[in-house]
């Protein structure tokens, strides 16, 4: 499956009035999936054997709240590996500023902040794999 039919996938998959849609085709599979608290609305991964990483276990936050991923893919904290992280603990941080960067099928995809915040954790490492809701970032609401 070429990018250019994934990324015509999103946009059909984005107008319509589905909550799902599951695709196989050759080796690849792609899940199309509209979250009601996520902003990235689809998720695109090859087909995987074996077992997936694990989310990262939540301790019961006293106050705030998480951000959690919103596609399957590999965690980065920067740009590059010469950058420095996108955020840190104590970061302030606007709506729409770039939190981090999730990998799938080798397309960056800059995960945004959905409301002003300062950051209260990080939790997961730069380079790890995350599936579906791992909490990404321990955030307090500004």
């Amino acid at each position: 499956m070429e990018t250019s039919e994934i990324f015509e996938l999103l946009e059909k998959f984005d107008r319509s009035t589905l909550s799902e849609v599951i695709i196989n085709k050759n080796d690849v599979k792609v899940t199309l999936r509209k979250p009601a608290a996520l902003s990235l609305s689809a998720v695109a991964h090859p087909a995987v054997s074996g077992p997936l990483p694990q989310p990262v276990p939540e301790a019961a936050p006293e106050t705030g709240e998480h951000i959690a991923s919103p596609i399957v893919g590999t965690f980065y904290r920067s740009a590059s590996p010469d950058s420095p992280p996108f955020v840190e603990q104590g970061s302030r941080v606007s709506k729409g500023q770039t939190l981090c960067i999730l990998e799938a099928m080798k397309v960056m995809n800059e995960l945004e902040a959905e409301f002003d915040c300062t950051v209260v954790d990080v939790l997961v490492e730069n380079a790890k794999m995350v599936e579906f809701g791992t909490p990404l970032f321990k955030v307090l609401r500004a």
